[in-house]
């Protein structure tokens, strides 16, 4: 039996309302989104999405996928706590070939917020 060997990036995996999350800033991120869904500002479609980035079908997972229900677009949601040596590429593939804007939510997990909002080229 090997140890647990945590996070890779030291994050402390929680868990609310039946889902699975990687951080404490993610799921601080899905309380606040709920609250929104809650007075009916959006809707969350899915948790985790897959999204395949061009042609290559270069992956990104983002960690949600919301609906706006005031516009009814469709756009997703990062909670970003630490960048990955991959972000800067997949945050530019994201600018090229998203489906649709890309909110990053950054903070800590006591005050997450939106950092930042990427909107795909084809959509500006």
């Amino acid at each position: 039996m090997f140890p647990s060997k945590g996070s890779k990036y030291g994050a402390t995996k929680v868990s609310l309302d039946g889902f699975s999350f990687a951080s404490k800033l993610e799921a601080s991120v899905y309380a606040q989104l709920k609250l929104m869904e809650k007075v009916g500002q959006l809707k969350i479609l899915q948790c985790q999405d897959h999204i395949f980035l061009t042609d290559a079908r270069i992956e990104y997972i983002p960690d949600f996928k919301c609906l706006d229900l005031k516009t009814t677009d469709v756009y997703w949601v990062e909670a970003k706590g630490y960048e990955s040596p991959t972000w800067p590429i997949k945050k530019r593939l994201w600018k090229h070939f998203g489906p649709g804007r890309l909110q990053i939510w950054k903070g800590t997990y006591l005050r997450p917020a939106i950092a930042e909002e990427i909107i795909p080229k084809r959509l500006a």
